[in-house]
């Protein structure tokens, strides 16, 4: 009996110490389930294609159309003309501002005044100098007032060399408040010329030559399809975003010709740039930008196909 108790006993213990192996190696040893686990390919079958540049260009002045440069369809480049609205009366004005700041830079670059009072100080002093100098000789030779009066006039020569620095000083800053109305004559008249403040491709005009437009109102409005934005939803509880920078595949099969039994579906490549931080509270889903490399433009807004987030 004492045997098989010890016996027992060595059994009890090796289970025990087996038990206590085991949880340790369990608790200690991250399981599967707790690994990182690898990025998956993520494939959303209802995806939207929307545009990124969608751009209405707008008056900044008020004003009757001259000329509509553009068409609809024309590509146009940034800066390119589109609308001229009539100018002409501000164009005058550019011009009487030109010839008013060149005839101020004429007048500040001139010191005729200045070298004119300095030339008759230097004779009236000579003729003060004469007449001292006679009386120093011969006392009385020249009378006191007319001494006086030569004294008066070399004073007065004094001063008008002030004055003509003065009015040249004058004539400097003239020249500077010109050259601001040039500028600000130009720039009106730059208003007047409507430009595209992106490139892409013109798709609606809204005015007609002869036809007022207000300050703000929309003229033409500009789109480019290269990149383009394909728009869907995934579940924000799964995802978010740590998908932003991924490659991504936006399938198409709604291109001309595409969707046929001898035609495939049209494949273009590109990546997330978006995952919206907002779960809508019924879906659970959110929304994700992926933008799409479309340089044939074939792909168009309002297009709809699948998006694969690639691992």
């Amino acid at each position: 009996m004492i045997a098989r108790y010890r016996y027992d006993e060595t059994l009890v213990g090796f289970s025990l110490l087996t038990w206590v192996a085991l949880f340790t190696w369990v608790t200690c040893t991250p399981s599967m389930a707790q690994q990182p686990s690898a990025p998956q390919t993520i494939e959303i079958p209802e995806a939207q294609v929307s545009l990124i540049q969608n751009t209405f260009i707008a008056s900044p002045i008020a004003g009757v159309v001259k000329r509509v440069e553009v068409s609809e369809g024309a590509t146009v480049d940034q800066d390119a003309l589109l609308i001229q609205l009539d100018d002409e009366r501000l164009r005058m004005e550019l011009k009487a501002a030109v010839a008013a700041h060149k005839a101020a830079t004429l007048k500040s670059n001139s010191d005729v005044d200045a070298r004119y009072s300095r030339r008759a100080m230097e004779f009236h002093l000579r003729e003060l100098e004469q007449s001292e100098q006679a009386n120093s000789k011969f006392a009385g030779a020249v009378s006191n007032s007319e001494v006086e009066k030569l004294r008066l006039v070399v004073d007065q020569a004094e001063l008008s060399i002030e004055q003509a620095q003065h009015e040249q000083q004058i004539a400097i800053a003239q020249t500077s408040e010109t050259q601001a109305a040039v500028q600000i004559a130009e720039q009106r008249v730059q208003d007047h010329a409507i430009q595209a403040s992106v490139g892409g491709q013109v798709v609606e005009i809204t005015v007609q030559p002869g036809e007022p437009v207000e300050a703000g109102e929309p003229l033409v409005r500009i789109i480019s399809l290269d990149p383009i934005r394909a728009e869907c939803f995934i579940d924000g509880r799964r995802f978010g975003s740590e998908l932003v920078g991924r490659k991504v595949q936006f399938i198409c099969d709604e291109l001309p010709g595409v969707g046929m039994e001898s035609t495939r579906s049209v494949k273009f490549t590109g990546k997330v740039t978006f995952v919206s931080p907002e779960l809508q509270p019924v879906t659970g889903q959110v929304r994700l930008w992926a933008t799409i490399d479309n340089p044939t433009l074939r792909l168009r807004s309002g297009m709809r196909g699948k998006v694969i987030v690639q691992p």
